[in-house]
């Protein structure tokens, strides 16, 4: 049977439903049935959920040098935009373009070496990207440990901004008792302010 030319959209169907199938996506099933054909429309950008946590998988087939530089423009929108916190930018081999069947499609993307850049809130600063080469399988662990590096950014980021909340709170407060101050210059050892114009006497006298 003759090859035909696999769309990039298709590709990440694939993807996105051999993570799920090692336990690490969960994506909807409107996806998973446009690649078989009993959709009528492909999604422009396949959604998985990461334990909780939207994540996007933008494609390139790996054709030339600007294959990288659009496809990681493209990622790093999806996240800026506000689409999704984690967004995985892979180039495919220019050999996975050309299949036979579906199943034979999952085969080899199974065993086949992707370069991948995950685009996250917190290192949209690179200019290019940390990309590596990696297979499925080790795909999984990339995406566990960009989800652990995240969650311990929200943390770090949600105390913060409670302790923000709490220190302002506690400045009202303080601000708003007219004892407030002279409480404070007690416990700090500062003197209280004389009067300028008792001073002024008292040095005439």
């Amino acid at each position: 049977m003759a090859g035909y030319k696999v769309r990039e959209e298709v590709l990440n169907v694939v993807l996105a439903a051999l993570l799920e199938d090692r336990g690490l996506l969960s994506i909807p099933e409107t996806i998973r049935r446009s690649v078989s054909g009993r959709e009528k429309r492909l999604p422009d950008v396949t959604l998985g959920d990461l334990w909780g946590v939207r994540i996007i998988i933008e494609g390139r087939t790996n054709n030339d040098a600007g294959s990288a530089i659009s496809l990681l423009e493209d990622a790093r929108k999806r996240v800026e935009e506000g689409l999704c916190p984690i967004c995985l930018a892979v180039l495919y081999p220019p050999e996975l373009a050309q299949i036979e069947s579906i199943p034979k499609l999952r085969k080899s993307l199974g065993g086949a070496t992707l370069t991948v850049c995950v685009c996250s809130e917190g290192d949209l600063q690179e200019d290019n990207g940390t990309w590596m080469e990696t297979t499925v399988d080790g795909l999984t662990e990339i995406l566990r440990r960009s989800y652990e590096l995240l969650v311990s950014e929200d943390v770090v980021i949600t105390t913060a901004t409670e302790l923000e909340a709490s220190i302002d709170s506690v400045s009202q407060i303080l601000a708003s008792n007219t004892a407030t101050p002279k409480r404070l210059r007690k416990l700090l050892g500062i003197p209280e302010e004389t009067n300028p114009d008792s001073k002024n006497k008292e040095d005439e006298d």
